[in-house]
């Protein structure tokens, strides 16, 4: 008997979780469960697909937790993603800016080496003209920007500039505008919250709180030393109880570092915001390990398997407290980073043009292939950036340079 159809690599079975020896079946092609009996799950287990049902066989096939035998499944996936990636490429024009170089943080799990510059004029008007450029290239519906650090907000008037220019853009290519702000919350006071949401078109905020003060403030202090958890706290709580704050369309999301340090910090923060009323405004709160940022912050993260259990716990707790958005299960993600962009790029305040947010300003990265140009050379204006696969080969090729150098000496 020929056999067409075989199960996933991409599936999950819990355990039993009743009398009747029942599983949940997770799908993560698709992020779809189903519940199966012991039947149905042994004849997925010994290869024997033919023998289920057709009405449960035909659900199985649904939600890709059964493909044909000949199927080459991780050939199918990366085409999905970058069938995913180029019809959001065709839609959206993202760019990320950094228009300072400062912080008022000093975190030490952080690898960026802070110093006061900011975009100046000639700089402004070097990524208006290149966004406008890379506008006149396609059919773009939406022109995104993300304002990112070192710290955005001390650049206010540069964030105010440039949001001008590039609305004016917009309006000339029949794009809409929006923006997203990654902030560390110190300067988030609810008048400029206001001002990014009304009248700076950002449509979603992102705030780090690395656990409840006894944690957060030895993750994330002042450059002198000093706590920095109760004015961000404030600052939320001002904007997100605010009686309107729904009218505002803009999604606060609060992101938790969390490593040896700060894991017990975890769970009081989720039920000090469900405490304030907060949990239900904000529109996700997630938790991910600290890692490696051109230094050895990773030696005090949890390990994978550590961190996964803390999560689910995390999560469940979110779950019983009623925030709205929390769940098990997570869902596919298709484009995981900006460098598989064909046109998004971030810039920093001198100039320098990446596209991977975790390299700016970080010292290991200064004169790598990582950094992909500068505004300032002549011919930045009609480059584009350089795909993955191009640095990685760019960088290969520096090694074996340095290598043969080695071997000369």
């Amino acid at each position: 008997m020929t056999k067409p159809y075989k199960l996933s690599y991409y599936t999950i079975f819990t355990e039993p979780f009743n009398d009747r020896g029942q599983r949940v079946l997770f799908s993560t092609r698709t992020g779809k469960t189903l519940v199966v009996p012991p039947l149905c799950y042994d004849f997925l287990q010994n290869d024997a697909c033919e023998a289920i049902p057709e009405p449960v066989l035909t659900r199985l096939r649904d939600i890709r937790a059964v493909v044909p035998r000949d199927e080459d499944e991780l050939a199918g996936i990366v085409a999905e993603n970058e069938l995913a990636i180029d019809n959001e490429h065709t839609d959206t024009l993202y760019e990320v800016i950094q228009p300072a170089a400062m912080c008022q943080l000093g975190c030490y799990y952080c690898g960026q080496q802070h110093t006061k510059d900011y975009l100046d004029r000639t700089l402004m008007d070097a990524i208006v003209a290149r966004v406008r450029e890379k506008a006149s290239r396609g059919t773009f519906r939406r022109l995104y920007i993300g304002w990112f650090g070192a710290e955005p907000l001390m650049a206010l008037r540069q964030i105010r500039e440039l949001t001008a220019e590039f609305k004016a853009i917009a309006a000339e290519r029949g794009m809409t505008y929006a923006a997203k702000v990654v902030t560390n919350g110190l300067s988030l006071k609810e008048g400029v919250f206001v001002e990014l949401a009304k009248g700076l078109n950002v449509d979603a905020i992102e705030v780090t709180l690395d656990g409840t003060a006894e944690f957060h403030d030895r993750h994330r202090y002042t450059k002198e030393g000093g706590a920095s958890f109760d004015l961000i706290f404030k600052n939320l709580r001002d904007i997100l109880l605010r009686d309107d704050f729904p009218a505002f369309n803009c999604r606060v999301t609060i992101r938790c570092n969390v490593d040896e340090k700060n894991v017990e910090g975890v769970s009081p923060l989720i039920r000090l915001l469900a405490e304030h009323g907060m949990h239900r405004r904000i529109g996700y709160f997630y938790p991910v390990g600290v890692y490696a940022w051109g230094n050895d912050a990773h030696k005090k993260s949890l390990t994978k398997e550590e961190f996964a259990e803390k999560e689910i716990g995390w999560q469940v707790e979110m779950m019983r407290l009623g925030y709205p958005f929390s769940g098990l299960l997570p869902t596919r993600v298709r484009k995981v980073c900006m460098a598989v962009s064909k046109h998004s790029e971030m810039y920093d305040a001198f100039g320098n043009r990446f596209n991977c947010t975790e390299v700016s300003y970080v010292p290991q990265y200064v004169g790598t292939p990582y950094v992909l140009g500068n505004l300032k050379t002549p011919d930045a204006q009609v480059q584009h950036p350089r795909s993955p696969a191009a640095y990685l080969r760019a960088e290969q090729k520096q090694r074996g340079r340095r290598k043969r150098e080695t071997r000369r000496f």
